[in-house]
């Protein structure tokens, strides 16, 4: 199986370039879309999904994650061999989360020398060298075989979490089609924060403070209340019932939050 992720959209004809050159390797190959919705260039909102819904996939399958406003620069073209699959796609952040979770084992560079006598384009090579070296992969290449090892990814530069005295200072990994903001902070993060489900909070972002209630559900909270919930991918997330919390807050992926006890 090879799954595609790419904050191409829907609109252009690039993700059904991708799938061409991969079923142009076989025709019977099954693709799966994990998403095409990603926000243009924000490699954030990408590692967080690929990291989320990758594990729900069959081992052995390969993945093609392409969020990549360095195209044509320096930055590593990438086969990353995992224990429960492959990883093809951009040395910029987007692999690392979703490959530690696939039990990441060893990164080789894609070897430009493989493509020679084909064209490959300087902007997209989400076509050019990821599907299509997805597409090989698929047919039996051995991921050791497109170039060089690689000893280190570059990762994304998130902020720890720290919770003291009822007090938490997180960061925004991703906001959903809903409008959740979900936080990098664990669902048991709720306990060391000395809050219990009832309990009032304070929300502080760059936009001022919020009152917001700790919640189960989201049909606990009332009308366009801000509610703290245990959301379905193991992190804490800030919900609005009826709306959008994110527009409601001024979030965005990476923004910095405090939640404080009442």
């Amino acid at each position: 199986m090879v799954t595609l992720l790419s904050d191409f959209g829907l609109t252009d004809p690039y993700v059904a370039e991708m799938k061409g050159v991969i079923l142009s390797a076989n025709p019977d190959q099954m693709i799966v879309d994990v998403s095409h919705g990603i926000e243009r260039h924000n490699i954030a909102m990408g590692s967080f999904v690929l990291a989320t819904a990758l594990p729900y996939f069959p081992n052995g399958s390969i993945h093609v994650a392409v969020v990549d406003p360095g195209v044509g620069t320096e930055r590593l073209p990438l086969v990353v061999l995992c224990e429960r699959g492959i990883l093809v796609g951009p040395d910029n952040g987007l692999l690392v989360r979703a490959a530690e979770r696939l039990g990441f084992n060893t990164a080789y560079q894609i070897d430009s020398h493989r493509f020679e006598g084909e064209k490959v384009s300087s902007t997209f090579h989400g076509r050019d060298v990821f599907a299509r070296t997805a597409g090989r992969l698929a047919n039996g290449l051995n991921p050791n075989s497109v170039g060089g090892e690689v000893k280190q990814l570059v990762r994304l530069e998130v902020p720890t979490v720290s919770i003291s005295h009822g007090r938490a200072n997180c960061t925004a990994l991703y906001v959903d089609s809903f409008g959740n903001v979900i936080l990098n902070l664990a669902e048991e993060d709720i306990t060391r924060l000395g809050a219990r489900v009832g309990d009032h909070v304070v929300i502080e972002t760059k936009q001022g403070e919020f009152p917001g209630l700790v919640g189960r559900t989201y049909s606990e909270l009332s009308h366009a209340q801000i509610g703290v919930i245990r959301g379905s991918q193991g992190h804490l997330e800030i919900a609005m019932r009826g709306g959008s919390a994110a527009a409601r807050l001024g979030l965005r992926p990476l923004d910095q939050i405090e939640v404080r006890l009442r």
